[in-house]
Order: structure tokens, then sequence, then C-alpha cells
């Protein structure tokens, strides 16, 4: 999915083109859809449409492998969800296809999907693995940043649509979400392991994946991307709600409610 060498290659113009380009349009697509789609069902089907575009995109590379080369090549991550990235796809196809969107699971959902899907896609057009050595013209390089773009105007739609609303409680899906993360890659490296397939790095739980930075491991990754979850939204908290409504108010209540349930217990005792 990414790769920090070779950063020559990977920022020529072409790419920082595609990154201006794909950036505008999707701020211009998603502030149209803010405007114009407002029934509940166009705002589903608006979800929907990019969460399937971004599957199809991201497997139409082996039908173009078969119609120019004639044969079936299919990579590993098209087997297996091996990169984050591929987690999100999934997991944003999921959230779109969800019926019943008033439930804890599908908040959860969502919320993981607008942070994971949002931060992973960016990282994905930025540092493209399949970009460097192969430029735009190639397919398999192409489609992937297109994917990419895609999956983020589903992201962020999760919070344009109103699917999502940006609270402290967010740290809570990004923590499961990650937990996910790691069960995942970890099931896929033993799958490997167990009929000697080698180390797919499923995750990153192998090996960092910047090899100029080994410490920037997958657990330190996670740890920062909590931090920063809740940085941005405790700072939002702040300025867009109410006293009564920010994270730690509701906090004290909570167990400020628990003792006094507690001490209730105490005295029917």
């Amino acid at each position: 999915m990414l790769l920090l060498t070779s950063q020559a290659v990977l920022f020529d113009l072409n790419h920082i083109l595609y990154m201006v380009i794909s950036f505008l349009l999707t701020a211009v697509l998603l502030a149209l859809a803010f405007f114009f789609v407002k029934a509940q069902n166009k705002r589903d089907n608006f979800l929907k449409l990019w969460a399937v575009l971004t599957v199809v995109i991201h497997y139409s590379i082996i039908y173009v492998n078969f119609l120019k080369e004639g044969n079936l090549q299919i990579g590993e991550n098209m087997i297996f969800a091996i990169h984050p990235c591929n987690v999100c796809m999934w997991l944003l196809l999921i959230t779109a296809f969800v019926k019943n969107k008033n439930t804890v699971a599908f908040r959860l959902l969502a919320e993981f999907v607008f942070w994971a899907g949002t931060v992973c896609g960016i990282i994905g057009i930025v540092l493209n693995e399949n970009y460097v050595g192969n430029g735009i013209t190639d397919y398999e390089a192409f489609k992937g940043l297109v994917s990419h773009s895609t999956m983020i105007v589903g992201a962020l739609y999760l919070l344009v649509g109103g699917y999502v609303k940006l609270r402290a409680s967010n740290v809570l899906s990004v923590v499961l979400g990650l937990l996910l993360f790691v069960v995942n890659g970890a099931l896929i490296n033993f799958i490997y392991k167990l009929f000697d397939r080698g180390e797919p790095n499923s995750m990153y739980l192998q090996e960092a994946p910047f090899p100029n930075v080994p410490w920037l491991n997958t657990l330190v990754i996670g740890l920062i991307a909590v931090a920063v979850c809740f940085a941005i939204t405790a700072t939002y908290e702040q300025i867009a709600l109410k006293r009564e409504d920010r994270w730690y108010t509701r906090l004290h209540n909570l167990m400020k409610m628990k003792k006094e349930e507690k001490n209730s217990e105490r005295v029917v005792f």
C-alpha cells in the first residue's frame, strides 16, 4: 500500500497533479452532495455508489490483465485483506448496505470507517507502492489511486451525510477497529504460515511499514491514531458543543450516576 523509498519517483508531476485534482474533486462532490442530496434514500444510494465503485475499481485489474495479457494474474490483496485499505474497503461496503442504521453496532462501524477509510485512503494516494517505478500510465497504479479516491469520498460522506458525528467517543470506535485490524492481520499471517506461503506482513504485524523508520511499528501507529482522533474530536467538542454536552461533563455525570446507584444499592441492602 505504501512506501517511503524512491520518493523522487513517487512524487513526480503526474502524481502531484493527480493528488491535487483528486482532492479538489472530492471536496466538490461532497459539497454538492451536502446541498443537493437530502432524502435519506438518496443519501443511502450515494453512499452505496462510492462503496461499490471502490470494490469494482479495485478488482478491475483482473479483467484488464486478462484482456491485455491473456492471463488471470491475481494479486494477494485480491484474495486476502492484507492491507488496512483492503479492510476499510470492505467495511465501507458493509456500512453502506446495512439496513438498520440506528444501532450502536452501526455507529461504531461507521465511525471507524470514517476515520480509517479517510486516513488510509489519503496514505494510499500519497504513498502508493504500485506507483513507484510504474507511473500513472500503468493501469494497476492508476486504478490503485482511483480506488483510494473513491474510498475517501465514501468515508468522508459518512460525516457529510450525517451518519457520523464528531465526538470524543469516536475513540472507542477507532480502538475497536484497530483491534479488528490486528485480528485480521494475525489470522492472515497464520494462514500463510500454515501453508508455508511466506510472510505477507498483513497489517504490518511482521515488519514496520517504513523500513527507514523501524520504531514506527503497528503499535506506535495505532497509539498515534487514537491520540490524534481524541485531540481532533475533543477540540471540536470544546468549540462546537455546550459544556454539558462535552466528553468530560458526560463522563463526570456518568461516574456520578454510577456512584449514586452504588450508594442506593447499599442502602437497600
